[in-house]
């Protein structure tokens, strides 16, 4: 099954500049991400997504390319390598389903920049481990307005962005905004390898 460029041209152009399909799909997986909306010295607001921790990465619109910053498991007389390598903690990550979102993420509660959760294709050299996978390539697919939680044995989501996020969400991006039940649906669209979700 190839992607349709004629909808999913804004999200991968690549597909608007080949005559003949690919005929490859990405893996898919999800992500949470801190929404950052800054005001610059003439009080207009811009919206940046970007990931945990100190060294974190800042995800643009269209496709996201990997580097190694050499701070991660390799020695620093390693050879340069391509991303992601064996060994090394480089590449853009994402989490095979919904269970495995949370693991390993600081506590969502507190803090002031909000959080959403984003559905990602990965492309090119993809390293896949038991949790998820790190890709050389990547592109957001999906936003849900809702975060995932679990109550009473069911998943069910919570709403953690209001109408006017979403709405820059996908003023910058060019992908949709949607409910976590319908999530994995819309990601399908960009792809056929989504881990878990039946």
């Amino acid at each position: 099954m190839n992607l349709d460029p004629a909808v999913w041209g804004a999200v991968f152009p690549e597909l608007l500049d080949s005559p003949v399909p690919t005929g490859t799909r990405p893996i898919l997986g999800f992500r949470v991400n801190r929404i950052q909306i800054v005001q610059d010295e003439h009080h207009s607001s811009h919206l940046f997504l970007r990931g945990f921790g100190p060294r974190t990465y800042f995800w643009d619109p269209g496709k996201n390319v990997a580097t190694c910053s050499g701070h991660t498991f390799v020695t620093s007389d390693a050879p340069i390598h391509r991303v992601p390598a064996p060994g090394c903690a480089c590449g853009l990550y994402a989490c095979h389903d919904l269970g495995e979102v949370f693991w390993g993420l600081p506590t969502l509660r507190g803090g002031f920049d909000p959080f959403v959760l984003t559905g990602v294709a990965g492309t090119g050299i993809v390293r896949i481990h038991e949790r998820g996978w790190r890709a050389q390539f990547a592109r957001i697919v999906a936003f849900s307005n809702e975060l995932p939680e679990l109550s009473s044995g069911l998943l069910r989501g919570h709403k953690v962005i209001d109408r006017h996020v979403a709405r820059a969400l996908e003023e910058k991006y060019q992908v949709p905004v949607v409910p976590l039940t319908r999530l994995a649906d819309v990601m399908r669209a960009a792809g056929d390898f989504l881990e878990g979700q039946s």
